[in-house]
């Protein structure tokens, strides 16, 4: 009894971490997928407004979309 007991918390444990490890990978992927999607969708947005794209236009998509591209240069370092 007292071994089926271990097996199951340890089977329940090793259950957890990969209902774990799914879940995270998953929201990795939605996340950025759905970052592009917003600034397609803002470019787009500003382009049928205008009936022109500047590139003002898509820097200001980019930054409202990517909140922290603004304050890293360009090889992702932090600027001062």
């Amino acid at each position: 009894m007292k071994i089926q007991n271990i097996l199951s918390s340890t089977g329940l444990f090793i259950l957890i971490i990969v209902l774990s490890s799914v879940v995270l990978t998953h929201v990795s992927f939605v996340n950025s997928a759905e970052g592009l999607t917003r600034y397609f969708n803002c470019v787009t947005r500003a382009a049928n407004n205008n009936d022109t794209v500047s590139l003002e236009n898509v820097k200001n998509c980019y930054y409202k979309v990517f909140q922290g591209a603004r304050d890293n240069a360009p090889d992702g370092s932090k600027l001062k």
